[in-house]
């Protein structure tokens, strides 16, 4: 089977609830999942258009209403044959037809557009998501994570609209979330994850370093390093491996190399735990100092107040990386989130 290259979307009653011939369109609400598929078609190189039979300008206002056009190119909106659109976007793209996806809620436009060119896949979709699961759309080197991406984005939404409709404290909706963090040592079937969340993640990601498998492996093997994963499930369900973080092993304590979050976590408190975790680790094993490494670029501002707000403090800067430091001797190491249940699967740690 051939990997998927192009997305063709219809518009109307497939990423959106609603027509925008009609005089309703002021009401059309996008379809749930939409924009996480969109996002994540992108992510794995995998291009998307429109396919619509309307007026190209009401198209395009809905599109950029909703804040989704980034994600369209060469859109064909009009009142021809789908088929013949089809056939100029194969041209465009410069794909074969089984490279390329038909998603239409209409039964009669997917039968006309497969009546013309048969090897095109033609399909309705329930809900948006569910193309990424579809076999030539997963990515060949697909991690366990990925293969359970379309699960773990329905969850994540059902939480976002649980948020929404919750009236109240934000703290104390996430308290109602039953969020259990389990932060333990990397497992061989964790690395391509890790290696993963460490070249994917800008926004929480304290240093941005990137790294081959290789690279962290050997790392690892040669210099004894300490890397600990962080697993989260909620009444909603399992987000899987969601953050890691890279210690190495100095003669004077520990050094945070690394310290990296999955986005979908955000406001979650999960990088503020993990570094108090860490604290915690270190002070049982015996360590006296722990010392962490910032990088600021634009968009991890999210992540600089990670060392201040844990109380350590700032000991030099050069001008690209900001260092910070904790005396396990010395600083008192604050308490939880309260809405995190923390369960530890750490061995202290007696050999340096």
């Amino acid at each position: 089977m051939k990997r998927t290259k192009v997305v063709i979307w219809d518009a109307d009653n497939t990423l959106w609830d609603g027509t925008v011939f009609y005089k309703d369109k002021e009401n059309i609400k996008i379809k749930p999942g939409v924009k996480e598929a969109l996002k994540e078609l992108d992510k794995r190189g995998i291009k998307s258009t429109i396919c619509s039979k309307n007026y190209y300008e009401d198209v395009e206002s809905v599109l950029k209403k909703f804040e989704i056009d980034k994600y369209f190119q060469h859109t064909q909106v009009g009142w021809g044959l789908k088929s013949d659109a089809i056939k100029k976007l194969a041209g465009i793209f410069n794909v074969d037809y089984d490279e390329m996806i038909f998603v239409d809620d209409d039964p009669f436009q997917r039968a006309e557009v497969l009546s013309q060119i048969p090897d095109i896949n033609a399909i309705m979709l329930q809900d948006p998501l569910d193309i990424l699961g579809l076999e030539s759309v997963m990515s060949a080197n697909a991690t366990g994570e990925d293969k359970k991406r379309i699960q773990i984005l329905k969850e994540h939404r059902n939480r976002k609209e649980a948020e929404q409709s919750f009236k109240g404290d934000y703290k104390d909706f996430l308290k109602q979330c039953d969020m259990v963090m389990t932060i333990r040592h990397v497992q061989e079937q964790d690395w391509p994850r890790v290696c993963q969340l460490l070249n994917r993640t800008n926004e929480l990601n304290a240093t941005v370093n990137r790294y081959t498998l290789k690279q962290l492996k050997e790392s690892y093997e040669k210099n004894k390093d300490i890397v600990l994963v962080v697993e989260l499930k909620d009444k909603f369900g399992h987000y899987g491996l969601i953050a890691e973080t890279i210690l190495e092993q100095k003669d004077d304590g520990w050094f945070i190399r690394d310290v990296t979050v999955s986005c979908r976590t955000m406001g979650r408190g999960i990088g503020s735990t993990l570094i108090l975790a860490v604290l915690n680790y270190a002070k049982e094993s015996g360590i006296k100092k722990v010392v962490g490494k910032l990088v600021e670029t634009e968009s991890n501002w999210r992540i600089r107040p990670l060392y201040e707000k844990r109380g350590f403090r700032k000991t030099s800067s050069d001008g690209k990386a900001t260092y910070y430091e904790f005396d396990l001797e010395k600083d008192k190491i604050t308490s939880y989130a309260p809405w995190l249940k923390i369960n530890f699967l750490l061995k202290e740690i007696t050999e340096t």
